[in-house]
């Protein structure tokens, strides 16, 4: 028997994501083709998206600490998901884990531009965790765009949860772009993969890559904390 709504949130929650939230697979109608929960899982019926808080710390520290930070979320997601899909499929469900990040189909060599099998923040929103601030990434309010997030499609019904009437960017407020020091965010608030990625991803003397900006996301002062409040953007 499949579990309800409230049960897989609970699950989700006891293995230590700090948001969940579910959508119905009609929201994400409007994705690319090869890019939609029915391209995961035929008959989808449901996408649960899960966030894990990225420490603010990390996002003011060297690029090192970063880039571990984040494979570490990475990787604590993945295998989040993996258990969640479990869960499902122990009761009757069949589910899939999107991966967080790495690794995706599509890639256009040209424009330097990723997409992963399905948009983490786009059913993110659409399950209600936040809202697409200026600098393309999902804003919450608890956290502001320190999290990091990881999809389930699933076959199984669930009750949605509603997307948040809710705008996090003020009007005038441009702060993420003018950080971007590669000036990649553009007036549509797109990033411009092959602006950012030469700047973000800088290749170290040993081997191995790190992202070595995320001026954008360390710029935007939702969710900071009192004591994060002097919190600026590294500069390499």
């Amino acid at each position: 028997m499949a579990s309800t709504t409230q049960e897989v949130k609970t699950f989700a929650l006891s293995l230590g994501v700090d948001l969940v939230g579910i959508a119905g697979i009609d929201r994400l109608s409007e994705a690319p083709p090869r890019h939609r929960p029915a391209d995961i899982i035929a008959n989808a019926r449901s996408v649960i998206s899960c966030a894990v808080r990225i420490p603010s710390g990390a996002i003011a520290g060297p690029a090192t600490s970063y880039q571990a930070t984040m494979n570490a979320i990475h990787a604590r997601l993945d295998f989040l998901a993996a258990r969640i899909a479990v869960f499902l499929e122990d009761r009757g469900g069949r589910a899939v884990p999107v991966p967080a990040d790495e690794p995706y189909w599509h890639w256009d060599a040209k424009r330097s531009h990723g997409t992963g099998d399905l948009s983490h923040k786009h059913v993110a929103q659409a399950a209600g965790l936040g809202r697409l601030g200026k600098n393309s990434l999902l804003v919450t309010p608890q956290f502001g765009n320190r999290v990091q997030l990881v999809s389930i499609v699933t076959d199984v019904s669930f009750i949605p949860d509603p997307v948040l009437d809710w705008e996090p960017c003020p009007e005038g407020c441009m702060r993420c772009l003018a950080a971007c020091p590669a000036g990649a965010i553009g007036q549509r608030f797109a990033v411009d993969q092959a602006l950012c990625r030469p700047v973000t991803m800088q290749r170290l003397a040993k081997g191995g890559i790190v992202e070595s900006c995320c001026a954008c996301r360390a710029r935007c002062p939702w969710g900071l904390g009192s004591s994060d409040q002097a919190l600026l953007p590294r500069v390499q």
